[in-house]
């Protein structure tokens, strides 16, 4: 009826998959649920794109609600690989333990770089591919 009682939607797991892909960044946002983050959402954007353009890498920055995550997760995460459900779950427990106050959260080609607020293009760009930090641990 309506679709409300719907558990994700085929687009929502789409966006989903390629959040938790490689080659992909992507900002968790809390936007459906608590106001005035958008800004927030907006900075670590802008922070990833620029350090991706710094990089000269073409990757896709896309931008997930908690919402759209968790009703995706559970139809989807058969189909992802290691690294991808390696990084759910790890937004998960953050989510766990930190709620709302982990958000937004950042990954960088299946990894978890930063979460709690946005990031500056310096720290994205430790986690790109070609960095001399890119294989360290850079969350924040």
């Amino acid at each position: 009826m309506f679709g409300l009682f719907k558990k994700g939607s085929d687009d929502d797991s789409a966006l989903v998959k390629q959040a938790l892909s490689p080659q992909t960044v992507a900002v968790v946002s809390a936007s459906c649920c608590v106001r005035g983050t958008a800004d927030i959402d907006a900075a670590a954007q802008a922070a990833a794109h620029a350090a991706l353009q710094s990089a000269h890498l073409d990757w896709p920055v896309v931008t997930v609600t908690v919402t759209q995550a968790q009703s995706a997760l559970g139809r989807i995460s058969g189909e992802l690989d290691s690294g991808g459900a390696k990084v759910a779950q790890q937004v998960s427990e953050l989510f766990m333990s930190h709620g709302l106050s982990a958000f937004p959260v950042l990954i960088v080609n299946q990894r978890l770089v930063s979460y709690g607020g946005a990031p500056d293009q310096e720290l994205v760009g430790k986690a790109l591919p070609g960095s001399s930090t890119s294989t360290s641990q850079v969350l924040h």
